[in-house]
């Protein structure tokens, strides 16, 4: 399925809840969340978004495309506090269930690379679901986000 057409339901303004947390035994910190989805060119799919941390407005951009027959997908992402001032390049694929899975690396400090996963999809009942897991080399993957978009502006 192309990217154009697994998020089209998602396509326009939202609001929602983004969560977050530094460390899998850290406790979700949750603000206020803006999402603006648009076809771009014809066959990309960006997703711009806000948040807080804290009392410090952040933002992010995703910009995705691909998907159609054996193609995978194909993103570059962007986010004022989890990646600045680089981006990210991330592949995946869309699944049968709609999901779009995403897989990036970033180096670490020391040692080898740490990776990277976003998941989009949009949700039953209308908006979507943006979920990162933070993939640290020797420790299982853990939810570092999770928005949720599902009031429509």
């Amino acid at each position: 399925m192309r990217i154009v057409e697994c998020l089209a339901p998602l396509v326009g303004q939202w609001q929602g809840v983004h969560r977050q947390r530094l460390l899998p035994t850290d406790e979700f910190v949750a603000s206020a969340a803006t999402a603006s989805v648009t076809v771009t060119a014809g066959e990309f799919v960006s997703l711009a978004y806000t948040w807080s941390d804290g009392d410090a407005p952040q933002e992010g951009l995703l910009l995705l495309s691909g998907g159609s027959g054996d193609e995978g997908v194909s993103a570059v992402w962007l986010d004022s506090w989890h990646s600045s001032p680089a981006w990210m390049l991330f592949d995946g694929t869309v699944g049968d269930d709609g999901v779009v899975r995403l897989t990036g690396s970033y180096a670490a400090p020391e040692g080898p690379d740490w990776g990277w996963q976003i998941f989009v999809a949009p949700v039953e009942g209308g908006g979507g679901r943006m979920t990162m897991l933070n993939l640290v080399p020797g420790e299982a993957a853990y939810e570092a986000v999770e928005a949720v978009y599902d009031h429509r502006v």
